[in-house]
Protein backbone atom coordinates (compact mmCIF):
# COMPACT_ATOMS: atom_id res chain seq x y z
CA UNK A 1 0.00 0.00 0.00
CA UNK A 2 1.35 3.41 -0.95
CA UNK A 3 1.07 6.37 1.39
CA UNK A 4 0.57 8.52 -1.68
CA UNK A 5 -2.49 6.69 -2.97
CA UNK A 6 -5.83 6.58 -1.20
CA UNK A 7 -7.06 3.12 -2.23
CA UNK A 8 -10.71 3.92 -1.47
CA UNK A 9 -10.48 6.98 -3.70
CA UNK A 10 -8.77 4.89 -6.35
CA UNK A 11 -11.63 2.36 -6.38
CA UNK A 12 -14.14 5.20 -6.79
CA UNK A 13 -12.03 6.62 -9.61
CA UNK A 14 -11.73 3.22 -11.31
CA UNK A 15 -15.50 2.69 -11.22
CA UNK A 16 -16.05 6.20 -12.56
CA UNK A 17 -13.74 5.60 -15.51
CA UNK A 18 -15.25 2.19 -16.24
CA UNK A 19 -18.72 3.71 -16.42
CA UNK A 20 -17.67 6.75 -18.43
CA UNK A 21 -18.21 6.16 -22.15
CA UNK A 22 -18.02 9.81 -23.19
CA UNK A 23 -14.66 9.24 -24.83
CA UNK A 24 -16.19 6.51 -26.98
CA UNK A 25 -19.40 8.31 -27.94
CA UNK A 26 -19.33 9.50 -31.53
CA UNK A 27 -15.85 8.06 -31.94
CA UNK A 28 -16.26 5.87 -34.99
CA UNK A 29 -12.60 5.94 -35.93
CA UNK A 30 -12.32 2.42 -34.55
CA UNK A 31 -14.53 1.15 -37.36
CA UNK A 32 -13.01 -0.52 -40.37
CA UNK A 33 -15.05 0.93 -43.19
CA UNK A 34 -14.95 -0.33 -46.74
CA UNK A 35 -13.78 2.53 -48.98
CA UNK A 36 -16.59 3.50 -51.34
CA UNK A 37 -16.22 1.49 -54.56
CA UNK A 38 -15.40 3.68 -57.56
CA UNK A 39 -17.22 3.46 -60.86
CA UNK A 40 -15.70 2.33 -64.10
CA UNK A 41 -16.84 3.28 -67.57
CA UNK A 42 -19.93 2.34 -69.53
CA UNK A 43 -17.90 -0.14 -71.57
CA UNK A 44 -15.74 -1.39 -68.69
CA UNK A 45 -17.53 -1.34 -65.34
CA UNK A 46 -15.45 -2.06 -62.24
CA UNK A 47 -16.29 -5.21 -60.30
CA UNK A 48 -15.97 -5.69 -56.54
CA UNK A 49 -16.58 -9.20 -55.16
CA UNK A 50 -17.67 -9.29 -51.52
CA UNK A 51 -19.53 -11.68 -49.23
CA UNK A 52 -22.20 -10.22 -47.02
CA UNK A 53 -21.84 -11.60 -43.48
CA UNK A 54 -23.81 -11.24 -40.25
CA UNK A 55 -22.10 -9.54 -37.34
CA UNK A 56 -21.24 -11.19 -34.01
CA UNK A 57 -24.81 -10.62 -32.79
CA UNK A 58 -26.32 -12.15 -35.89
CA UNK A 59 -27.51 -8.85 -37.42
CA UNK A 60 -27.33 -8.76 -41.21
CA UNK A 61 -27.52 -5.07 -42.11
CA UNK A 62 -29.43 -2.00 -40.99
CA UNK A 63 -30.92 1.09 -42.56
CA UNK A 64 -29.38 4.43 -41.62
CA UNK A 65 -30.91 7.87 -41.97
CA UNK A 66 -28.55 10.79 -42.23
CA UNK A 67 -28.21 14.47 -43.11
CA UNK A 68 -25.24 15.68 -45.10
CA UNK A 69 -24.52 19.25 -46.14
CA UNK A 70 -21.67 21.60 -46.92
CA UNK A 71 -20.80 24.54 -44.69
CA UNK A 72 -18.02 26.67 -46.12
CA UNK A 73 -15.19 24.33 -47.04
CA UNK A 74 -16.36 21.55 -44.73
CA UNK A 75 -18.85 18.72 -45.11
CA UNK A 76 -21.01 17.66 -42.19
CA UNK A 77 -22.32 14.10 -41.92
CA UNK A 78 -25.00 13.76 -39.23
CA UNK A 79 -26.54 10.44 -38.30
CA UNK A 80 -30.27 11.14 -37.98
CA UNK A 81 -31.68 10.19 -34.55
CA UNK A 82 -34.55 8.50 -36.40
CA UNK A 83 -32.10 5.75 -37.32
CA UNK A 84 -32.52 4.26 -33.83
CA UNK A 85 -36.26 4.84 -33.64
CA UNK A 86 -38.41 6.74 -36.11
CA UNK A 87 -40.29 8.26 -33.15
CA UNK A 88 -37.10 10.04 -32.05
CA UNK A 89 -36.98 13.79 -32.44
CA UNK A 90 -34.51 15.09 -35.02
CA UNK A 91 -33.90 18.85 -35.19
CA UNK A 92 -32.70 18.59 -38.80
CA UNK A 93 -35.89 16.86 -39.90
CA UNK A 94 -37.91 19.47 -38.01
CA UNK A 95 -35.89 22.25 -39.62
CA UNK A 96 -36.47 20.75 -43.07
CA UNK A 97 -40.24 20.77 -42.52
CA UNK A 98 -40.19 24.41 -41.41
CA UNK A 99 -38.07 25.55 -44.34
CA UNK A 100 -40.30 23.77 -46.86
CA UNK A 101 -43.13 26.01 -45.69
CA UNK A 102 -41.16 29.18 -46.43
CA UNK A 103 -39.92 31.05 -49.47
CA UNK A 104 -38.34 29.51 -52.55
CA UNK A 105 -34.92 30.18 -51.02
CA UNK A 106 -36.01 28.42 -47.83
CA UNK A 107 -37.22 25.45 -49.84
CA UNK A 108 -33.91 25.18 -51.64
CA UNK A 109 -32.12 25.21 -48.29
CA UNK A 110 -34.56 22.60 -46.97
CA UNK A 111 -33.49 20.29 -49.77
CA UNK A 112 -29.89 20.68 -48.55
CA UNK A 113 -30.82 19.42 -45.07
CA UNK A 114 -33.27 16.78 -46.28
CA UNK A 115 -33.04 13.36 -44.66
CA UNK A 116 -31.41 10.65 -46.80
CA UNK A 117 -30.98 6.94 -46.34
CA UNK A 118 -28.43 4.21 -46.93
CA UNK A 119 -27.58 0.84 -45.38
CA UNK A 120 -24.67 -0.64 -43.47
CA UNK A 121 -23.53 -4.22 -42.96
CA UNK A 122 -20.41 -6.38 -42.78
CA UNK A 123 -18.66 -7.61 -45.90
CA UNK A 124 -15.70 -9.88 -46.46
CA UNK A 125 -13.73 -8.65 -49.49
CA UNK A 126 -13.05 -11.44 -51.98
CA UNK A 127 -11.66 -9.30 -54.80
CA UNK A 128 -11.14 -5.58 -55.18
CA UNK A 129 -9.64 -4.05 -58.36
CA UNK A 130 -7.96 -1.30 -56.33
CA UNK A 131 -5.55 -3.84 -54.84
CA UNK A 132 -3.77 -4.10 -58.18
CA UNK A 133 -2.36 -0.61 -57.63
CA UNK A 134 -1.43 -1.23 -53.99
CA UNK A 135 2.11 -2.42 -53.27
CA UNK A 136 1.77 -2.54 -49.48
CA UNK A 137 0.19 -5.91 -48.53
CA UNK A 138 -1.18 -4.42 -45.29
CA UNK A 139 -3.15 -1.84 -47.24
CA UNK A 140 -4.78 -4.29 -49.59
CA UNK A 141 -8.51 -4.80 -49.08
CA UNK A 142 -8.89 -8.41 -50.19
CA UNK A 143 -9.16 -10.98 -47.41
CA UNK A 144 -10.48 -8.57 -44.79
CA UNK A 145 -13.86 -7.69 -43.28
CA UNK A 146 -15.25 -4.17 -43.29
CA UNK A 147 -18.43 -2.27 -42.60
CA UNK A 148 -19.87 -1.33 -45.98
CA UNK A 149 -22.24 1.61 -46.28
CA UNK A 150 -24.19 0.95 -49.45
CA UNK A 151 -26.88 2.91 -51.31
CA UNK A 152 -30.54 1.98 -51.65
CA UNK A 153 -30.07 0.78 -55.23
CA UNK A 154 -27.77 -2.00 -53.97
CA UNK A 155 -30.08 -2.79 -51.05
CA UNK A 156 -32.96 -3.35 -53.46
CA UNK A 157 -30.94 -6.07 -55.20
CA UNK A 158 -30.09 -7.69 -51.86
CA UNK A 159 -33.69 -7.44 -50.67
CA UNK A 160 -34.95 -9.14 -53.81
CA UNK A 161 -32.54 -12.04 -53.27
CA UNK A 162 -33.71 -12.39 -49.66
CA UNK A 163 -37.46 -12.16 -50.27
CA UNK A 164 -37.80 -14.05 -53.56
CA UNK A 165 -38.68 -17.49 -52.20
CA UNK A 166 -38.70 -19.10 -55.65
CA UNK A 167 -35.60 -17.72 -57.36
CA UNK A 168 -33.61 -15.98 -54.63
CA UNK A 169 -30.66 -17.45 -52.73
CA UNK A 170 -32.18 -16.42 -49.40
CA UNK A 171 -29.95 -16.76 -46.32
CA UNK A 172 -27.13 -18.22 -48.45
CA UNK A 173 -26.02 -14.75 -49.52
CA UNK A 174 -24.85 -14.33 -45.89
CA UNK A 175 -23.37 -17.81 -45.42
CA UNK A 176 -19.55 -17.58 -45.16
CA UNK A 177 -19.06 -21.32 -45.66
CA UNK A 178 -21.35 -22.15 -48.57
CA UNK A 179 -22.74 -18.86 -49.81
CA UNK A 180 -22.87 -16.57 -52.80
CA UNK A 181 -20.72 -13.50 -53.37
CA UNK A 182 -22.22 -10.12 -54.13
CA UNK A 183 -20.62 -8.86 -57.33
CA UNK A 184 -20.88 -5.08 -57.24
CA UNK A 185 -20.57 -3.92 -60.82
CA UNK A 186 -20.35 -0.15 -61.25
CA UNK A 187 -20.42 1.31 -64.71
CA UNK A 188 -21.23 4.81 -65.84
CA UNK A 189 -24.50 6.19 -67.12
CA UNK A 190 -24.63 8.44 -70.13
CA UNK A 191 -23.84 12.07 -69.31
CA UNK A 192 -26.88 14.06 -68.23
CA UNK A 193 -27.88 17.39 -69.74
CA UNK A 194 -25.25 19.10 -67.58
CA UNK A 195 -22.51 16.74 -68.76
CA UNK A 196 -22.24 14.91 -65.43
CA UNK A 197 -21.79 11.14 -65.28
CA UNK A 198 -23.44 9.07 -62.55
CA UNK A 199 -22.67 5.50 -61.39
CA UNK A 200 -24.68 2.64 -62.86
CA UNK A 201 -25.26 -0.41 -60.62
CA UNK A 202 -27.62 -2.18 -63.00
CA UNK A 203 -25.22 -5.10 -63.65
CA UNK A 204 -24.70 -5.87 -59.95
CA UNK A 205 -25.64 -9.47 -59.14
CA UNK A 206 -24.89 -12.50 -56.98
CA UNK A 207 -22.54 -15.27 -58.05
CA UNK A 208 -24.22 -18.40 -59.36
CA UNK A 209 -21.82 -20.82 -57.69
CA UNK A 210 -21.55 -21.08 -53.90
CA UNK A 211 -18.16 -20.89 -52.25
CA UNK A 212 -16.42 -20.58 -48.90
CA UNK A 213 -14.63 -17.37 -47.99
CA UNK A 214 -11.66 -19.37 -46.69
CA UNK A 215 -10.33 -22.20 -44.58
CA UNK A 216 -10.37 -20.07 -41.43
CA UNK A 217 -14.03 -19.06 -41.43
CA UNK A 218 -14.27 -18.92 -37.63
CA UNK A 219 -11.34 -16.52 -37.41
CA UNK A 220 -12.73 -14.36 -40.19
CA UNK A 221 -16.16 -14.12 -38.59
CA UNK A 222 -14.60 -13.00 -35.31
CA UNK A 223 -13.40 -9.87 -37.13
CA UNK A 224 -16.90 -8.71 -38.05
CA UNK A 225 -18.06 -5.50 -36.39
CA UNK A 226 -21.23 -4.95 -34.41
CA UNK A 227 -23.58 -2.91 -36.57
CA UNK A 228 -25.73 -1.58 -33.74
CA UNK A 229 -22.70 -0.34 -31.83
CA UNK A 230 -21.39 1.43 -34.91
CA UNK A 231 -24.69 3.25 -35.40
CA UNK A 232 -24.97 4.19 -31.73
CA UNK A 233 -21.42 5.56 -31.66
CA UNK A 234 -22.12 7.55 -34.83
CA UNK A 235 -24.98 9.49 -33.21
CA UNK A 236 -24.13 13.01 -32.12
CA UNK A 237 -24.80 14.30 -28.63
CA UNK A 238 -27.47 16.91 -27.97
CA UNK A 239 -24.71 19.44 -27.43
CA UNK A 240 -23.14 18.68 -30.81
CA UNK A 241 -26.49 19.03 -32.57
CA UNK A 242 -27.02 22.40 -30.89
CA UNK A 243 -23.54 23.60 -31.84
CA UNK A 244 -24.04 22.69 -35.50
CA UNK A 245 -27.50 24.28 -35.63
CA UNK A 246 -26.07 27.48 -34.18
CA UNK A 247 -23.18 27.47 -36.64
CA UNK A 248 -25.77 27.24 -39.43
CA UNK A 249 -27.70 30.08 -37.72
CA UNK A 250 -30.91 28.03 -37.62
CA UNK A 251 -31.02 27.05 -33.95
CA UNK A 252 -33.66 29.67 -33.11
CA UNK A 253 -35.97 28.12 -35.72
CA UNK A 254 -36.22 24.87 -33.74
CA UNK A 255 -35.21 26.13 -30.28
CA UNK A 256 -38.53 25.44 -28.51
CA UNK A 257 -38.79 21.85 -29.76
CA UNK A 258 -35.06 21.24 -29.28
CA UNK A 259 -35.10 22.29 -25.63
CA UNK A 260 -38.12 20.07 -25.01
CA UNK A 261 -36.97 16.91 -26.77
CA UNK A 262 -33.17 17.20 -26.75
CA UNK A 263 -32.24 18.86 -23.46
CA UNK A 264 -28.56 19.65 -23.09
CA UNK A 265 -26.96 16.97 -20.95
CA UNK A 266 -29.92 14.60 -21.38
CA UNK A 267 -31.19 11.93 -23.72
CA UNK A 268 -33.62 12.69 -26.55
CA UNK A 269 -37.28 12.14 -25.65
CA UNK A 270 -38.46 9.80 -28.35
CA UNK A 271 -41.88 9.16 -26.88
CA UNK A 272 -43.41 12.62 -27.03
CA UNK A 273 -41.66 13.82 -30.15
CA UNK A 274 -43.96 15.59 -32.63
CA UNK A 275 -45.21 13.53 -35.53
CA UNK A 276 -43.88 14.43 -38.94
CA UNK A 277 -46.19 16.22 -41.30
CA UNK A 278 -47.07 14.50 -44.60
CA UNK A 279 -44.45 15.14 -47.29
CA UNK A 280 -45.10 17.94 -49.74
CA UNK A 281 -46.46 17.11 -53.16
CA UNK A 282 -43.95 17.13 -56.03
CA UNK A 283 -45.33 20.47 -57.23
CA UNK A 284 -44.42 22.04 -53.88
CA UNK A 285 -40.85 20.78 -53.80
CA UNK A 286 -38.11 23.18 -54.90
CA UNK A 287 -36.63 22.81 -58.34
CA UNK A 288 -33.46 20.78 -57.98
CA UNK A 289 -30.69 19.39 -60.09
CA UNK A 290 -30.43 15.69 -60.82
CA UNK A 291 -28.62 13.88 -58.03
CA UNK A 292 -26.99 10.50 -57.77
CA UNK A 293 -28.73 7.69 -55.95
CA UNK A 294 -25.40 6.83 -54.39
CA UNK A 295 -25.00 9.15 -51.43
CA UNK A 296 -21.38 9.92 -50.46
CA UNK A 297 -19.90 9.84 -47.01
CA UNK A 298 -17.13 12.02 -45.63
CA UNK A 299 -15.47 9.30 -43.57
CA UNK A 300 -13.51 8.02 -46.56
CA UNK A 301 -12.83 11.42 -48.08
CA UNK A 302 -9.23 12.40 -48.75
CA UNK A 303 -7.74 15.28 -50.70
CA UNK A 304 -8.07 13.36 -53.94
CA UNK A 305 -11.70 12.42 -53.25
CA UNK A 306 -13.19 15.93 -53.07
CA UNK A 307 -14.00 16.11 -56.78
CA UNK A 308 -15.59 12.66 -56.67
CA UNK A 309 -17.64 13.66 -53.64
CA UNK A 310 -18.95 16.78 -55.33
CA UNK A 311 -19.81 14.73 -58.42
CA UNK A 312 -21.70 12.19 -56.30
CA UNK A 313 -23.76 14.98 -54.77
Amino acid sequence: MSKWVNTDKFEEFKNERQNDTSDQKNDVTYARKYPNPKMGSNANPKEYHVRLTPDIKGDFYKKMYYHMFQAGESWHFIMCPKTEDFECYCPWCALTQLLYQGSDADKRRAYTYKRKEKFVGNVYVVKDPRDADQNDPDRKLTGKTFLYEFPAVVEQLIKKEVTDTEEGWGFKIFDPEDGHNLIISIGAKKPDKNGKVWPDYSLTSFSKRPSSIGDNVDEIMETTQEIGEYITNSLKTNEEHAELLKSEMVFDDVKDQFERFMPIGGDPNKFDAPKEEPPLSPSEEPEKKETSKEEPTISDMGDDDIDALLKDL
